[in-house]
């Protein structure tokens, strides 16, 4: 839905691991698997869907990747690494599998992080991606993490920069988007998939479902 090829650059990036959709694989309704260009990932990630879902065919082009946190962890770091294995509930043997491989990929071409606050220093490193690219921010499932006045401040900044923007947060996590929402019902559970602040789906709070408006 975004023409590339696109500039990524997530806020509240932890290790950086979802900078890579383009070097994952991904299977949606049990169907044949997307791979990337180079074959077949470590990763799989599988989706089911429900309603109009527009599942690509292809996976992005994405020339830049960059990510904020306030304490980015380093993929090449084995102290980051276990920390983010203990994160994993014990019993979730497949999650931790998985996350291991994504850590490998990461290895392989570790993440350009920069620590700083969201809004602070968004601007910045905004600044840096090519510009013949179309820049992409994400935040998922990090605004809850921001009080009312900052979160939407950092809405503001978003707006200013003059780019797209692919959240997917709690239902209540921005106002704009809560208020756009088809009034069928909230499911319990489920965070809000939007673009440019236009709520699009419900989502598991890990991609595991999507359900489109």
């Amino acid at each position: 839905m975004i023409p590339g090829p696109l500039a990524l650059l997530e806020v509240g990036a932890s290790a950086g691991l979802t900078l890579y959709p383009d070097r994952y694989s991904y299977r949606y309704d049990g169907g044949e698997p997307l791979h990337p260009s180079t074959g077949p990932s470590t990763v799989l990630l599988e989706c089911t869907t429900n309603g109009r879902v527009p599942v690509p065919a292809e996976l992005p082009t994405i020339v830049w990747r960059a990510g904020i946190d306030l304490e980015p962890l380093d993929v090449n770091d084995p102290r980051d690494a276990v920390w983010l294995e203990t994160l994993v509930w014990p019993e979730q043997h497949e999650r931790r599998e998985r996350l291991r491989a994504a850590i490998a990929i990461a290895r392989g071409h570790p993440p350009r992080l920069v620590r700083g606050d969201a809004i602070e220093a968004l601007a910045a490193l905004a600044s840096e991606a090519p510009t013949d690219a179309t820049l992409v921010v994400v935040a998922s499932a990090v605004l809850v993490y921001l009080p009312a006045a900052e979160r939407m401040r950092f809405v503001e900044t978003v707006r200013a920069l003059g780019v797209d923007w692919v959240s997917l947060e709690g239902v209540g996590g921005l106002p704009t988007v809560h208020a756009a929402i088809p009034d069928n019902g909230t499911p319990p559970g489920r965070f809000v998939l939007a673009l440019n602040e236009r709520p699009l789906a419900w989502t598991g709070p890990h991609g595991q479902t999507l359900d489109w408006f």
